[in-house]
């Protein structure tokens, strides 16, 4: 996953997260089917329809989404820009437990789901800069990140570096 770091707002609505969830999940639909249909919404946050119908009539109210009942849903302009930053949210969160704390990526999508709607920007954006470090720093190689794995799962001795510290050396000056 490429991280791109983005300035990033929260909207001054301050959505609800279950209104944050409906927003990714209408911008996915839209990504698939050019549209999403209060059905499919339905089925993919596993909700009843009434429940749906009430969250699009708030969402609609606040300028969010293109929403007339029985007909497709989509995402205004400035629905879109929020559905964005809540993506990139995501996939940030994502993407950092599963990397960086090396949490399953299974694991890491469920605690991304609920953290994404608790951590404040500056959290979310230090976190891309952190991402970003590793992937680009010489230091933070592949020996780097299989060492954590070994520390994490006890197959390290955790007082003892010296191994670790010559691997890392020696990929260093190997490149």
């Amino acid at each position: 996953m490429s991280i791109v770091s983005s300035p990033l707002t929260r909207d001054p609505e301050d959505l609800t997260s279950h209104l944050e969830d409906y927003l990714e999940v209408i911008a996915a639909l839209q990504q698939e089917d050019h549209v999403a249909r209060a059905k499919d919404i339905a089925d993919r946050l596993s909700v009843a329809r009434g429940t749906v119908t009430s969250a699009l009539k708030s969402l609609s109210e606040k300028g969010l989404i293109n929403y007339q009942p029985y007909s497709h849903i989509t995402l205004t302009k400035a629905g879109e820009e929020l559905a964005q930053r809540i993506i990139h949210r995501h996939k940030t969160l994502t993407t950092y437990l599963n990397q960086v704390l090396r949490i399953s990526r299974e694991k890491a999508e469920q605690n991304a789901c609920r953290a994404e709607h608790v951590l404040d920007e500056e959290v979310i954006e230090r976190m891309v800069q952190f991402l970003e470090f590793m992937h680009k720093c010489p230091r933070t190689n592949k020996v780097w990140i299989d060492s954590f794995d070994k520390f994490c799962w006890g197959g390290q001795d955790k007082g003892n570096c010296k191994e670790c510290i010559g691997q890392c050396l020696a990929n260093l000056y190997d490149k």
